[in-house]
């Protein structure tokens, strides 16, 4: 048993991204929470109902973008490796990159799960892992893309994916320059009587600061998103194993054969029928001197 269309994973993290992005707007719009033009992503899953939304299926993407950082290190070490032998740093870099990506995903899930009106540093702090390693992880993983030979994926894959990582750079600078540094309100993030966020008007100082802040922040999600949705292009090529799970039994080895986290008791092969290939019958004495008569089974999925 195993997952023939890998593909699958990144094309979630994709979809659940997007449910968190816009259900959570249009419910936060609808109730009045924020305002209906670009609010910050976060503004859209502060306040209840939505944040509830919002979190979970943030959540969910989270754990899809982990799947699909682990299925992209495994591709290209079975690629590189396995089938063409290729020796140097590039497995080394590859390992770095599997536990930048894994803070990348769990940093969205701490944005899903720290609210900015609630704990602003933990949720600060979460945004920056997400953006910050997502950002360093495309570009990484654009570099290894033009280096490696043979390719994974055709020359304007990864010209796209170049293309992706320039204006993500720029709407990441731009959104820490415009949003928390010029375009920031002092109470902001404060819940006024109401339960409410701050809405911005066009009257609101720095309300020019504070939309392109915003509007920086959407493109850079959308450009995050379109990258590891591209890496779909590639793992319609591959599929997964389940992973092989053995039972084995344990005893202490001495004479009276009492059970306990021992040495394993050697193993007889005996073919039992209609039990197939994978089966081994063995024989413990119990503690009475009885022979009682086990089976091991060699699970495989």
């Amino acid at each position: 048993m195993g997952l023939s269309k890998v593909w699958i994973i990144p094309l979630c993290s994709f979809v659940f991204s997007a449910a968190a992005f816009i259900g959570s707007y249009c419910i936060a719009v609808n109730l009045g929470h924020v305002t209906a033009f670009l609010p910050y992503i976060s503004d859209n899953g502060t306040v209840p109902p939505e944040s509830c939304i919002f979190g979970q299926l943030l959540n969910m993407a989270a754990l899809f973008l982990a799947c699909t950082v682990y299925l992209r290190h495994r591709q290209i070490v079975e690629f590189y490796w396995h089938r063409f032998k290729q020796v140097g740093r590039w497995r080394s870099i590859s390992c770095v990159l599997l536990w930048i990506g894994y803070l990348s995903a769990f940093g969205v899930s701490m944005v899903a799960n720290f609210q900015e009106n609630n704990v602003i540093l933990v949720h600060y702090t979460g945004a920056l892992l997400a953006f910050g390693c997502g950002l360093f992880y495309t570009w990484a993983q654009t570099v290894l893309s033009y280096n490696m030979n043979p390719k994974l994926a055709k020359p304007v894959v990864s010209h796209c994916r170049l293309v992706l990582n320039v204006l993500s750079t720029l709407f990441f600078c731009s959104m820490i320059i415009f949003g928390p540094i010029l375009g920031q309100q002092p109470n902001d993030f404060i819940l006024d009587e109401q339960g409410e966020l701050y809405k911005w008007t066009k009257d609101s100082p720095n309300y020019f600061e504070h939309m392109i802040g915003t509007t920086s922040e959407w493109l850079l999600a959308i450009c995050f998103q379109l990258y590891i949705l591209s890496f779909a292009i590639e793992l319609r090529h591959a599929y997964c194993h389940a992973p092989k799970l053995k039972l084995v039994a344990f005893y202490d080895g001495t004479e009276s054969g009492a059970m306990s986290d021992g040495a394993v008791p050697p193993v007889i092969p005996y073919a039992v029928p209609g039990l197939g290939f994978n089966h081994m019958l063995y024989s413990v004495s119990g503690p009475d001197g009885a022979q009682e008569e086990s089976i091991v089974v060699k699970v495989k999925f």
